[in-house]
């Protein structure tokens, strides 16, 4: 049976048999629709001062007749397009880019930041397992080690890159040749340990850096940094340049999430006031929307409970300038798994790819799965959502082994 409805796109490939007049009709330019219009105008309309309210209603009703006409002309052509081999260059260029156009969808990429005020906290444990995670829920996820100068995914992974990101950045390797697949199906760019030149940046070289990695990062659904330990302008600047700000902290190292919290504040109030004073026409942001992660907490009720702390000790603590506000997100906790988070790291294996059915495992999916679901931070509101995350920990292994 004959299809009717056939898809333009595929019609635009296979084209028509008998090209030849089609060809010589679609080469003509048909005079303009805006012409086309004036003088059915001017040939319909009232004479002067006959004031008819019937001719007006008629001829409205003809305009609207000749645009559907226009537009009925135009889909007939479209599906009687000869085949793309018999079509000129000219042609191939004002209509088949025309289509590509009206046919491609917007392709939405998420980046996210992690950072921590200090090592040890589990900031690269949890950006590997995020990026594991974002893959076995069908998405293409790109993690980049920004930690710059200290580079550890790959050791933690049992994982050799080759070439790094400083092989991009010295023109010794285009951007495609930096980029792995890890045998857990997320993509990694690897980072440089000891690199004094990586750890010392200057501003030129941090905007260079930033829009060759957007550059390779429009190609994924989300993209991940791991950005280095502490609060540096440099660390700061690329974890405010990313869509979302993930702070990773510990019970054991709550004041350092603080002084994380407070550092990128501040820094943030700072960049957006100067940008507006430099350019008048830029719209600054005003909302500071960071997302915690409280790792190796023994119980989710300790968690909520640290977390209130923050919020409370930020809100009397935290000065922010005239129009600027801070807002922080809870986007999950991590349950503690110290004996087998320690046998991934002296194995060099990703935690989630043996031990997913865990508390633990399915808190890392969990993580993913909110950053998926959620895609504009402002409508996350994880402060009431708490017992959501009450009832991961009331699992079983057994219940969650859906995530393997």
């Amino acid at each position: 049976m004959k299809n009717d409805s056939a898809n333009p796109a595929e019609v635009l490939e296979t084209g028509a048999d008998g090209g030849k007049k089609e060809m010589e009709t679609l080469t003509k330019s048909p005079p303009p629709a805006g012409n086309r219009m004036k003088e059915f105008t001017r040939q319909s309309s009232p004479a002067a001062g006959d004031g008819s309210t019937d001719e007006q209603t008629g001829d409205a009703t003809a305009k609207a007749d000749l645009s559907t006409r226009i537009r009925k002309t135009a889909a007939s052509r479209l599906i009687n397009m000869p085949p793309r081999n018999a079509r000129s260059h000219e042609l191939n260029t004002l209509i088949g880019g025309t289509i590509q156009l009206e046919l491609k969808k917007p392709h939405m990429v998420k980046s996210m930041a992690f950072l921590s005020n200090k090592g040890g906290v589990g900031k690269t444990h949890i950006a590997s397992n995020m990026a594991f995670y974002m893959y076995r829920l069908k998405k293409k996820a790109l993690l980049i080690d920004l930690d710059l100068g200290t580079a550890d995914v790959t050791n933690k992974l049992g994982f050799y890159c080759e070439s790094t990101i400083y092989d991009m950045l010295t023109g010794k390797r285009r951007h495609d040749q930096i980029i792995y697949t890890t045998p857990y199906g997320f993509h990694l760019i690897g980072g440089e340990s000891g690199n004094l030149r990586l750890a010392n940046l200057i501003a030129p070289q941090k905007k260079r850096i930033l829009r060759l990695l957007r550059e390779i990062g429009h190609d994924y659904d989300f993209v991940i940094y791991d950005l280095s330990a502490g609060i540096s302008s440099t660390t700061l600047d690329f974890a405010l340049a990313q869509d979302y700000q993930i702070i990773v902290t510990t019970p054991q190292d709550i004041v350092a999430g603080y002084s994380c919290i407070k550092a990128a504040y501040y820094r943030f109030q700072e960049v957006e006031t100067k940008m507006a004073e430099r350019d008048p026409s830029y719209k600054p942001r005003t909302n500071f929307r960071p997302f915690i992660v409280l790792n190796q907490v023994p119980t989710f009720a300790t968690g909520k409970e640290l977390f209130e702390k923050i919020i409370a000790v930020t809100k009397h603590n935290i000065v922010s300038e005239k129009g600027f506000t801070l807002d922080i997100n809870l986007l999950g906790v991590i349950a503690s798994d110290p004996s087998r988070v320690r046998e991934s790291e002296l194995h060099h294996f990703l935690y989630s790819g043996k031990h997913g059915a865990t508390h633990t495992g399915q808190c890392f999916h969990f993580l993913a799965h909110n950053l998926i679901q959620y895609r504009d931070p402002n409508s996350m509101e994880f402060t009431t959502k708490l017992k959501r995350f009450a009832n991961l920990f009331m699992k079983t292994v057994e219940e969650t082994k859906y995530a393997q």
